[in-house]
C-alpha cells in the first residue's frame, strides 16, 4: 500500500515520530507493525525495508513510526529523515500478534526503551474506547526522559487499573521485581506478560518470567533489533 508522509515530531529524549497518511484507508490492531520500504541509492546490508511497530492507535487512522535517531543513523533512518511532506512510501502489512485479544484479562507490560511503542498504541486505543484494562506497566529507560511519558501519565489518570513503574538506569527490572508481580503484594491473578524492547532485554526478561513459573502461553514478546539493551 502507498503511504504519504505528513510530518515528523520530536519526542522525549532522542526519539522522533514519523507520521503517514495511507492513500487508502486500512485498519490494524494496536500492537501490530508494518514493513516500510524507502528507496536509497546506497543502502546498508539490511536493505531498504524495515519493520516498525505502529506507535499510533488504530482510531487515529494515521500509521506512525516512533524511533530513536542516534548520532550515526542507519541508511534507512537517514532516508526517513530526508522525507518531505507529500513524499510517498510503500508499506506492507499490518502483521504481528503482539495485541490484546481479551481486555478482561490481567496484564503485565514490560518495556525497555523504545519498546514502549506497542504499549503506547495499545493503551491509547484503550483510553479512546474507555476500556479500563488491568495493567501493571514496568518501563525501563536510560534516563527520566521516557518516551511517551506524558501520554502514559494521562492514560493512568483515566484508568485506575493502570499502574506504571519507571526504572531509570542503573536501576533495572530484576527477578525480585518480577517475583513481586507473580507472587508478591503487587501480584495480579493469572497475568499475561507482554515484553518489548531490545533483543537482549526481551530475552533476559522472558527467561526471568519463565523462571518465576509463568507459562509459555502467558508470555508474548516483541523484539527491536539494532538497539542496545537497557537492562
Amino acid at each position: 500500500m502507498k503511504l504519504i508522509f505528513l510530518e515528523k515530531q520530536k519526542r522525549e529524549d532522542d526519539a522522533t515520530s514519523f507520521i503517514f497518511q495511507p492513500k487508502k484507508k486500512f485498519t490494524w490492531k494496536a500492537g501490530q507493525y508494518l514493513f516500510y520500504t524507502i528507496p536509497n541509492n546506497n543502502p546498508d546490508n539490511r536493505g531498504i525495508t524495515r519493520y516498525f511497530t505502529i506507535s499510533s492507535a488504530p482510531f487515529e487512522e494515521i500509521p506512525t513510526i516512533t524511533t530513536r535517531i542516534f548520532n550515526k543513523p542507519t541508511t534507512f533512518k537517514k532516508s526517513l529523515l530526508k522525507l518531505k511532506p507529500g513524499d510517498e512510501t510503500e508499506a506492507n502489512g499490518p502483521d504481528g500478534d503482539f495485541v490484546v485479544e481479551d481486555p478482561k484479562r490481567n496484564f503485565v507490560f514490560i518495556a525497555g526503551g523504545i519498546g514502549i511503542t506497542p504499549f503506547h498504541s495499545i493503551l491509547k486505543e484503550a483510553d479512546h474506547r474507555k476500556q479500563k484494562i488491568s495493567v501493571n506497566l514496568l518501563y525501563a529507560n536510560k534516563n527520566e526522559n521516557s518516551v511517551f511519558k506524558t501520554d502514559l501519565e494521562s492514560f493512568k489518570k483515566n484508568n485506575p487499573k493502570l499502574k506504571i513503574e519507571y526504572f531509570l538506569s542503573p536501576e533495572h527490572i530484576d527477578e525480585k521485581k518480577l517475583a513481586e508481580m507473580v507472587y508478591g503484594k503487587s501480584s495480579i491473578v493469572n497475568p499475561v506478560f507482554y515484553i518489548s524492547g531490545p533483543n537482549s532485554f526481551v530475552r533476559a526478561i522472558r527467561d526471568m518470567t519463565k523462571a518465576q513459573g509463568v507459562k509459555k502461553e502467558n508470555i508474548k514478546t516483541d523484539m527491536f533489533s539494532g538497539y542496545e539493551s537497557i537492562n
